[in-house]
C-alpha cells in the first residue's frame, strides 16, 4: 500500500557531507561490514503487524530489508554507501526478492520523503544530536497514518570498554520521544534491551535503546 506523504514546510537544505559519504564508501568498499541477519528488534515489531510497504533508513548492506522482503513486505532500503547496496542488490537477486527490494543511494542528512511508509525503521546511526534529529524527525514524517515508527540506538550505559560507535552518538530513546515531534496522537513506547552481538566470532553482551511509535489512524 502506498501513501502520499503528510504536508510539512520544507526544510533548509543541508550541505553535503562529502567526508562522511567517504567514511561509510570506503568501509563498505573493504567487503562485508555487517552479519547480514536481521536486526532482533525489527523481526520482533515486524512480527506483530500486518506486511505492507516498508522504509528503512541508513540500510548497509541490506540484511533488514531483505528479512522484510522474504516476510511479505515491500521493502525500501535507504543508505549513501555505494558499495553497500550494490552488495544488497546482489543478495537481493540471489535470493529471488528483487522485486520485493527498491534500493535507493540517498545521504540522510539531505532526505526528506516524497510519500508514506507503514513501518519506517532506523538502526544504530552513529551521528550526533543534530542528524540524529534531522533523521528522525523525515523518518516521522515517513510514516503513514496508522504505521509504525522504529529507531535503535546504542544506550550510553553500555560499558566503556566496548568497542562501538562514540559516546556522543548515544542515546536513550525516552529523551528522543520528548525532543521529537512526535505530537498527540502518536503512541509511543521506550525501552532498554539487552542483545548479544559476535565480534570476530567472540560473543558481545550490548545494551540498546529502543522507541516504537504509531501514528494517529486517519
Amino acid at each position: 500500500m502506498e501513501h502520499e506523504s503528510p504536508s510539512h514546510a520544507s526544510p533548509l537544505p543541508v550541505p553535503p557531507d562529502l567526508a562522511r559519504r567517504a567514511f561509510w564508501h570506503d568501509r563498505y568498499a573493504e567487503g562485508s561490514a555487517w552479519s547480514g541477519h536481521v536486526n532482533p528488534a525489527l523481526a520482533e515489531v515486524a512480527s506483530t503487524l500486518e506486511p505492507g510497504t516498508a522504509l528503512d533508513l541508513g540500510c548497509g548492506e541490506g540484511g533488514d530489508v531483505l528479512w522484510l522482503a522474504e516476510h511479505g513486505w515491500h521493502a525500501t532500503g535507504l543508505d549513501g554507501a555505494a558499495p553497500a547496496l550494490d552488495r544488497a542488490r546482489r543478495e537481493a537477486g540471489r535470493r529471488g526478492l528483487t522485486a520485493r527490494c527498491d534500493l535507493i543511494e540517498a545521504e540522510l542528512a539531505r532526505w526528506q520523503p516524497d510519500r508514506a511508509w507503514d513501518l519506517v525503521a532506523c538502526h544504530y546511526l552513529h551521528e550526533d544530536a543534530v542528524l540524529r534529529e534531522r533523521v528522525l524527525s523525515a523518518a516521522i514524517d515517513a510514516v503513514a497514518p496508522g504505521g509504525t515508527l522504529l529507531f535503535v540506538g546504542h544506550h550510553p550505559d553500555e560499558p566503556e570498554e566496548l568497542a562501538g560507535p562514540r559516546r556522543h552518538t548515544r542515546f536513550r530513546a525516552e529523551e528522543l520521544a520528548a525532543s521529537s515531534r512526535l505530537a498527540e496522537g502518536w503512541r509511543v513506547q521506550t525501552s532498554t534491551r539487552p542483545r548479544v552481538s559476535v565480534r570476530q566470532g567472540i560473543p558481545v553482551d550490548r545494551l540498546d535503546t529502543v522507541l516504537v511509535a504509531t501514528a494517529p489512524s486517519p
